[in-house]
């Protein structure tokens, strides 16, 4: 009597399909619906939620240096600034 191993035959599953960067070789894990394997973003669909993207962002953020906030700020430092030069330049 033959046992089966409880493990699906791989080689029945379509092939992930990335390739690698240095030997140039197909990945060998089964694709998933998307046509990637887990490996290569095949379970992941991002954020759903407003909350979820909220989170995203501010796991994102590194310093702020180019948030919307930062920018307008340092604008407004730079045109007081430049309202001093002019200032002092007539006096």
């Amino acid at each position: 009597m033959e046992v089966l191993p409880l493990v699906p035959k791989l080689h029945f599953f379509k092939p992930c399909g990335a390739t690698s960067k240095r030997s140039g070789l197909p990945c060998s894990q089964p694709a998933m619906k998307n046509g990637r394997c887990r490996f290569h973003g095949g379970k992941s669909t991002g954020a759903k939620t407003s909350q979820g993207k909220q989170a995203q962002r501010q796991a994102n953020l590194k310093a702020g240096l180019h948030t919307k906030e930062a920018i307008a700020e340092r604008q407004e430092v730079r045109e007081l600034l430049n309202q001093c030069k002019a200032v002092l330049r007539q006096v």
